[in-house]
C-alpha cells in the first residue's frame, strides 16, 4: 500500500534534462545569447509541492509555483521566490522551456521528462 501511495506522488514530478541553454541578460536582445552551452542541468516540476527548481551549469533557482495557465501552444507559470518574480513556459511537445525574468530569459532545450502525468 505505501508504495502504491508514493507512487502516486512522486508521479506529479517531472524531471526534465537540459540539452542546451541560451542565456540572454540585460541589454536584452531577441534570439541573443550572452552565455550559451550544454552543462550538466536539469529542471524539477513539482506539481504537489508546486515548486519549479532550476539547475543550470552552477547556478540553482528555486521558485513556487503561484499560478498557471494552458494555452493552445504552452502551459505557463507564474513563479515567485524571496528575491524575485518570473515566467515559465512550456511548449506543448515538452522540448522547450523559457523562464523570463526581470533581468534575464533563460531559454532551454530539453530532453523527455522522466515522468508525464497523464492530466498535462
Amino acid at each position: 500500500m505505501f508504495f502504491w501511495l508514493t507512487m502516486g506522488v512522486y508521479a506529479q514530478k517531472q524531471v526534465f534534462n537540459v540539452q542546451q541553454y541560451c542565456i540572454d541578460e540585460k541589454p536584452m536582445r531577441n534570439g541573443d545569447c550572452d552565455i550559451k552551452g550544454n552543462a550538466y542541468s536539469f529542471v524539477f516540476l513539482d506539481l504537489n509541492k508546486n515548486e519549479v527548481i532550476l539547475f543550470l551549469s552552477d547556478l540553482k533557482f528555486e521558485y513556487q509555483i503561484i499560478a498557471s495557465k494552458k494555452d493552445a501552444n504552452d502551459i505557463l507559470y507564474a513563479l515567485k521566490n524571496g528575491v524575485s518574480h518570473a515566467e515559465m513556459r512550456l511548449n506543448a511537445n515538452r522540448t522547450k522551456i523559457e523562464f523570463l525574468q526581470p533581468g534575464r530569459h533563460i531559454k532551454l532545450t530539453v530532453g523527455k521528462s522522466t515522468k508525464l502525468p497523464d492530466n498535462q
